[in-house]
């Protein structure tokens, strides 16, 4: 089964510095700058939901990119991000296969205690470095493979001597 990662969007704008720094300029280009930072973990087939605290009003659910598997969750404005990630991990019927990505422990906790996981913002970070990594390496173990195997291309004609 398919693993769910929800994320605290504004918490984990808060917890990595050059989001926090680009937040006190413009905080539609902080959330955006998450989103796409964390956009590569759809590749691995992982369903991804990212909420916010709504401005105002009824909440609100979007796709966000190419993927299927990308949502973006803006709160109503009674019921707050906390509020929100706590009722969908509440009302989930595999709470396993969700992972809350946050740094506040009331949210942990609840998640803890529905049978999710847990982990803080900057574990996630981390574990972005390494797939990054891991395909770096992929990418240049095929580039070698393919150089071995393949002869190299010379764009020259062979004209013969009259």
């Amino acid at each position: 089964m398919q693993e769910h990662l929800m994320i605290d969007g504004n918490n984990a704008i808060h917890a990595i510095p050059e989001l926090q720094q680009e937040l006190t300029l413009d905080r539609n280009q902080a959330r955006d700058s998450l989103l796409r930072m964390i956009e590569p973990v759809t590749n691995t087939g992982t369903r991804l939901t990212v909420v916010f605290d709504g401005r105002g009003g009824r909440g609100s659910i979007q796709k966000f990119g190419s993927s299927d598997l990308f949502d973006v969750v803006y709160s109503s404005s009674q019921e707050g991000a906390d509020g929100v990630i706590e009722r969908m991990v509440l009302a989930s019927k595999y709470p396993s296969h969700i992972c809350v990505v946050t740094n506040d422990n009331m949210i942990r906790n609840c998640a803890y205690s529905c049978g999710a996981s847990a982990m803080r913002v900057d574990q996630l970070i981390k574990k972005l470095e390494y797939s990054i990594d891991q395909v770096a390496r992929q990418v240049e173990q095929r580039r070698g493979k393919k150089n071995e195997w393949q002869e190299p291309f010379h764009n020259k004609i062979d004209i013969p001597e009259f």
